[in-house]
Formats: structure tokens, C-alpha cells, sequence
């Protein structure tokens, strides 16, 4: 029996690769609206960028919609009525699921620069956040949920024209187009004939990493990241050498730059990226955080400091407890969250000090509160603690002026020594402020302009209160972001280090210098350099390293897209662990580093890689034993 393209055979077959083209089509509009959408972020898109992620859309379609190809495959010839409406029912199932990961992407994306994985689903359900924010979102990306509906409107049109245009008819032979169908669809999904079934890196073969997502698809994505390891060990040199280059147990104690059981305040600032400051960006003509400017004057003040990840749920972590964002999960949300770790508050908790956390968000916002007690902070106190309902934004929470006041308020009657961490909101998307603070603050040419004028003015104010309290003169501050956010690009290459730039000062007038330290530092290295200000004498465990002191190459490391970064004085690039993929110079140097600065940046991340992983999974984080 001859078996020819023409025969009754292939109408089944046409009927189903039609239906998929449709959704391919619609995955690529997608492509070109996340493009268009975050073109700052893409400003040299190439087209092999496109042309690749044909390959990943068809992996997606093939294996998030084989539940429903799969009941096609086994449909019988005479359909009855129920089956057309669950095999109908199914097909828009996996529409729903792959349409709203890619449009959730198109406005998410400008947070994390990365496509989302499957902690996204742990992220929106911690704390009870999405119910209360999801009509913020409805509203300020009204457009997304537009494209979302149209998509699925599209995908339906599509597949009631398949079913008209290829009507259900007897088929021989029954098995021809099941075959050819299966073969087709299976090839799809492993992304082709090679040896290893397509993966995010191989996104790097078409385009440089910094336009991986351009490459990739949210579903995919997030399928290839569910049940997959966090984390597996890499041992990429001997463990001595490791220990040499990215040292993690450390011991200080020479000398102390404050008086003994000096209290620490740590400052986090919702979203100040370093580009928002006219000091850390000489000749700019306008600076939106004044007053942090002239406290960095009077401060130890860092020109190159790098947050390690891209959110919240990652800053904290690095800031508090010296936790690299190193992995596609973010540790609180990781299968390691209840791993033992050294961090401020389990050190000066040791020795004494009274140990709070504040933030003036819903109290579960992210696990923050939970993060805080695994951290060894005594007292977490959020929006349920705060006397005056009337100051939530009704968003986040309580806005930052009357917060960091009722703060303030607190310190003047905590047992001293101590160690408090307030976190502020207010310049977090949406970035709403009172009627009264919008227009004193106006102006700007990103909506969060406004919110990082008002959040500056609030720290100002903050000072000036505490200037009055007798614990100032005997408290070291740290005033810190917790990443970027809503970045004017001005010809800057997404995925560099300009998306990871933020503020850091450390401010005790009298005691902390007035200087400028201009070499690459991170959030990992305030623990320790604040230990190190501190005196602390007894050994440690910590990723990050003092400022004060030559313990390894000064460096920021993060993680994003399945790749590993690393930022030094000279280089910034982005590896896979065994080769790096992309270097670009750092902005002071650009003529470019040298094959030297290349090789030992990479030495380098490999250090920390190695450290990272064994560590973690060892579960090992604590002070080393005596």
C-alpha cells in the first residue's frame, strides 16, 4: 500500500500541525512583544536571537502540550461530543499556562532581567502577597492581561479553522499519521537530533548571554527548571586552592575603628540603584537621593558596590547574611532555607546585642519575618507592629517617612548594644507617594524618580532625629540598596554590571574615615567588613570578605539564565562554570582587560562556584569549629 501526502492519511495529521503553527506563530508575537516591550534592555538584538528561539518555542509546545497531542494521537475516528469538548478543553489549558508565563514575563522581566523558573510560583505565594497586589498589577499592566486574552482568542480562532478546514473523516491507514505525528512532536521537544535534549544554556549559541532571555520562552524556562536540582556540586580545583582564593572562614580581631559594643543600624533602600546618585556619577546633571550623596561624602563610601541578585527576596539574604544569589531559586525559598547560617544578627546576637528587623511591609511579605527568626533576629517587627493604620500605602505598606520615624522612635528606648535592620518600601513599584509628597517631589522622567526623591528626603529626616538621640554617637551605620530597578539604559548592555550598581556607605562620623574605597565590592562583604569595623576577634563563616583588608581579589558574583557572573576591577563576564561566554571591560578600563584580568576573574568565580556549592550542600555555614 502506497502512502502518499494527498491520501486520507494526512488530514488528521494536517488538521493537528496546523492547530501547533497557530501556537508557534502566537509564541513568536510574543517574542517580538517582550522584545519591543524591554527593547532598552536589547539595545543590539540579533536576529539569530529570533531565529533561535523558534527552537525553544517548539520544544515548549512539544512537551507542555503533549497531554493534549497525546489524546489527538489516541483519538478514535468517530469522536463523540464529550471528547470534542475535553480535547478542546485541554488544548486551551495549555494555552493558559504557556501564554500567561510568557505575558507575565513582559513586564516582570524588567525586575529580575531574567525569565522567570519555577520559583516564581514560590515567590507569588510566600506571605500572602498575590491576592493583595494582584488588582495593582491588573490595573498598571492592563496591557498584558489585553495580550493574554487576545492570545487565547487567537489560539481558539485558529483551532475551530482546523477543525473546519480538516473535518474528522475516516483515515486509512489509522497509523500513518499517528507515527509521523509522534516522530514530529518528539523531535520538537528535545529541540532536535542532538546528542542532549535542548537546555537554557544553549541559548548562548545564538545569541551573547545578556540576550539569552530574547532567546528563551517563559515556559520553557520554568518547565526545564521544575524538579531539577537547585544546586549540584562542582569541584572545578583542588580544595586548597579554592580555600586560597575565595576564602570563607575568617578570622579578624587586629584592630577595631569603634568602640567596643557599638550598636549597628543596617539601612536597606527599596530599589537605589547607584545610576539614580549624581556622586557615584560624575558630570550627571541630576541626582535623585541628595542627602545619601552628602552622608557618602562624611562616610566610607563605595564607588564600585554590586548587589548579588535582582530582588528583594535575594538582597536581604546577601546583605544580612552574606548569601550569594548563586542558584536559580532564591535561598528562602530554596529546599536549603532552613540551612544553619552565620549571619550579623547570629554573630552580635552571640556576643550580647539585642537583635530587630523592620520592615514596614504586610508581616509574611516575601519571608521576610522568616528569614529574620532563621537569621537570628530576636524581633521582627512589620506592619502588624506599627501603631498607625492610616500611614499604609495600601500596597506595600507603611510608607517610609512616618516608618523610619517610628523607628527611630524604637532605637531610643532598645537595650544598647544593638543591631537593628530597617527596610524601607515606599520606591517599589507602583510607586505611589500622598497626594502632598507627588507634588513636592514631581518631576523626573521615570515614575520612580519621585518615590526616590521622597525616600531620600525620609532618611534625611531620619537623621536628623537621630542626630538628637545619645545612641548616635555609639551606632555604626550601614545604608545599603537591595538591587536596582527601572534603569535608564542610556546605551548601557543589560545583564552588565550597570543593572547590579547600588550605593554603600559606611557612616560613624568621628570614628569610620571619610574616604572612598573605588575597588569592586558586594552585599556578601558587609558582614564581614562590618565585623571587621567592629573588632570581632573569634572566627567566622561568611562568602564575603572584609574591604579593609587584601583576603582575596576585590569581586561581586551573581547568577542568572543557568550562568554565573562575576564582576572584578578589570573584567566582568559570565560563564557556565567551565568557560566564560561573554567579557566585556569595566567601565573605568575601556580599552579592555588584559587575557591576564580574564583568566584570573575566571579562577576566580570558579573559587567561588566550588566554595558555594560545597558549602550549601553540606549545610556547613556556621563558625568553623575551633
Amino acid at each position: 500500500m502506497s502512502i502518499r501526502w494527498s491520501s486520507s492519511w494526512s488530514v488528521p495529521l494536517r488538521r493537528l500541525l496546523a492547530v501547533l503553527l497557530a501556537v508557534l506563530v502566537l509564541f513568536t508575537c510574543q517574542r517580538l512583544l517582550f522584545f519591543l516591550l524591554n527593547r532598552a534592555n536589547f539595545p543590539n538584538a540579533p536576529w539569530t536571537a529570533f531565529a533561535g528561539g523558534l527552537r525553544f518555542d517548539l520544544s515548549a509546545i512539544g512537551w507542555l502540550y503533549a497531554p493534549w497531542i497525546l489524546l489527538v494521537l489516541l483519538s478514535p475516528e468517530e469522536r463523540p461530543r464529550w471528547w470534542k469538548v475535553f480535547a478542546r478543553s485541554l488544548f486551551h489549558l495549555s494555552n493558559a499556562a504557556c501564554f500567561f508565563l510568557n505575558c507575565v514575563d513582559l513586564e516582570y522581566y524588567k525586575f529580575t532581567l531574567k525569565r522567570s523558573t519555577a520559583d516564581l510560583f514560590n515567590i507569588a505565594t510566600s506571605g500572602g502577597d498575590l491576592g493583595a497586589l494582584a488588582p495593582v498589577f491588573v490595573r498598571d499592566y492592563w496591557y498584558v492581561v489585553i495580550i493574554f486574552a487576545a492570545s487565547i482568542l487567537l489560539a481558539d480562532r485558529a483551532y475551530r479553522w482546523a477543525q473546519r478546514r480538516w473535518p474528522a473523516q475516516e483515515v486509512r491507514p489509522w497509523w500513518a499519521w499517528r507515527v509521523v505525528a509522534f516522530v514530529l512532536v518528539l523531535l520538537a521537544g528535545r529541540g532536535g537530533l542532538q546528542y542532549m535534549p535542548l537546555a537554557v544554556l544553549d541559548a548562548a549559541n545564538y545569541a551573547p548571554p545578556a540576550y539569552a532571555p530574547l532567546v528563551l520562552n517563559s515556559p520553557f524556562t520554568v518547565m526545564t527548571s521544575i524538579g531539577k536540582p537547585v544546586v549540584r556540586r562542582m569541584d572545578l580545583m583542588p580544595q586548597d586552592q579554592a580555600d586560597r582564593i575565595w576564602p570563607v572562614h575568617h578570622r579578624y580581631g587586629e584592630r577595631a575603628l569603634v568602640p567596643p559594643r557599638t550598636n549597628v543600624v543596617v539601612i536597606v533602600l527599596e530599589s537605589f540603584g547607584s545610576a539614580y546618585s549624581a556622586r557615584l556619577n560624575p558630570g550627571a546633571t541630576e541626582g535623585y537621593m541628595p542627602f545619601l550623596d552628602s552622608l557618602m561624602g562624611q562616610g566610607l563610601w563605595c564607588a564600585q558596590a554590586y548587589a548579588n541578585g535582582r530582588r528583594s527576596i535575594d538582597g536581604i539574604p546577601a546583605v544580612l547574611a552574606a548569601m550569594p544569589k548563586m542558584m536559580e531559586e532564591a535561598f528562602t525559598t530554596s529546599p536549603y532555607s532552613d540551612a544553619p547560617i552565620t549571619s550579623l544578627a547570629t554573630v552580635l546576637g552571640s556576643k550580647g546585642y539585642a537583635t530587630s528587623f523592620y520592615h514596614g511591609g504586610r508581616n509574611g511579605t516575601m519571608g521576610f519575618d522568616a528569614f529574620a527568626a532563621h537569621a537570628g533576629f530576636a524581633r521582627y517587627v512589620g506592619r502588624n507592629e506599627y501603631p498607625v493604620p492610616a500611614d499604609d500605602d495600601g500596597v506595600w505598606g507603611i510608607r517610609d517617612r512616618p516608618f523610619l520615624r517610628f523607628h527611630a522612635e524604637q532605637m531610643a528606648a532598645e537595650q544598647e548594644p544593638f543591631l537593628s535592620t530597617v527596610f524601607t518600601l515606599s520606591s517599589h513599584h507602583p510607586y505611589h507617594l500622598p497626594p502632598e509628597e507627588e507634588a513636592r517631589f514631581k518631576g523626573g522622567k521615570l515614575p520612580i524618580h519621585a518615590t526616590l526623591r521622597y525616600t531620600d528626603d525620609a532618611l534625611r529626616a531620619y537623621f536628623e532625629r537621630v542626630r538628637t538621640m545619645p545612641w548616635f554617637q555609639r551606632t555604626l551605620f550601614v545604608i545599603t540598596a537591595d538591587h536596582t530597578a527601572d534603569l535608564e539604559r542610556n546605551g548601557q548592555l543589560a545583564g552588565s554590571a550597570y543593572d547590579h550598581w547600588i550605593p554603600l556607605v559606611y557612616y560613624m562620623p568621628g570614628r569610620v574615615e571619610a574616604r572612598k574605597y573605588a575597588s569592586v565590592t558586594q552585599q556578601i562583604d558587609i558582614v564581614p567588613t562590618v565585623l571587621d569595623i567592629l573588632g570581632h576577634d573569634a572566627p567566622f563563616f561568611s562568602f564575603g570578605s572584609s574591604i579593609l583588608r587584601p583576603e582575596r581579589l576585590p569581586a561581586a558574583i551573581s547568577e542568572a539564565s543557568a550562568m554565573w557572573m562575576v564582576v572584578t576591577d578589570s573584567v566582568q563576564m559570565r560563564s557556565d562554570g567551565i568557560r566564560p561566554r561573554w567579557v566585556a571591560p569595566m567601565p573605568a578600563d575601556p580599552a579592555g582587560p588584559s587575557a591576564t584580568a580574564v583568566e584570573s576573574g575566571h579562577v576566580l568565580l570558579k573559587a567561588a562556584i566550588q566554595q558555594y556549592t560545597a558549602h550549601l550542600l553540606a549545610r556547613d555555614m556556621l563558625l568553623p569549629a575551633p
